[in-house]
């Protein structure tokens, strides 16, 4: 511990991957088995009990370990170290409106978002008049780099770059991290002037 002013500060231990490690320890009458004080659970667990936990809530998705489900700790120690921890991950999350729904039509968006798509496909809504509250819909890429490989999400209809990005969340079980190219496509850039 560090004591400068009026201040404690804790020193913690981190992995290699930017995980505060909690402190280990072992039991006597219990050889060859490492505990430590797990916060999420207020309960003191193996390393062996907590990567089951982690193991059955990022499979499953059944809510009866939903504390373990987002936990980096687990994951190290379940030897998982690229592994999403997105909230969305799993979840039945619509890409286009982004509200949670009970199914996903293509695995994709909400009956709703559905719906909406279908409308403006056709030009028409139920009432035959030309849809209003839907937007524009184009054809969308996204480079995302997940689990350390270079991947590519196209949507041939796609209401914005949101949608790709809420989608690849969603669906990628591990590590995701987005770019952005500043640099404009070619017939947009301005030759020099003088």
């Amino acid at each position: 511990m560090i004591i400068s002013g009026r201040h404690n500060v804790e020193l913690r231990e981190f992995d290699q991957y930017g995980v505060v490690m909690p402190d280990y320890f072992s039991m006597d009458g219990v050889p060859g088995k490492v505990y430590f004080r797990c916060e999420r659970q207020r309960a003191t667990l193996s390393t062996e009990a907590c990567a089951a936990s982690w193991r059955r809530a990022d499979e499953l998705n059944d809510g009866q370990c939903s504390a373990c489900r987002l936990c980096p700790v687990g994951a190290v120690h379940a030897g998982e170290v690229a592994a999403s921890m997105s909230p969305l991950k799993g979840t039945l999350t619509c890409a286009r409106c982004h509200r949670t729904s009970g199914r996903l039509i293509g695995g994709h968006r909400c009956p709703s978002c559905y719906n909406r798509e279908r409308e403006v496909l056709r030009g028409c809504n139920a009432k035959g008049t030309a849809p209003v509250k839907a937007g524009r819909l184009d054809p969308r890429r996204l480079a995302y780099n997940a689990g350390g490989e270079l991947r590519h999400l196209r949507l041939p209809i796609s209401a914005d770059m949101d949608e790709l990005i809420v989608a690849v969340l969603r669906d990628s079980r591990s590590r995701v991290s987005f770019a952005y190219n500043s640099r404009p496509p070619a017939a947009v850039r301005q030759a020099r002037l003088w």
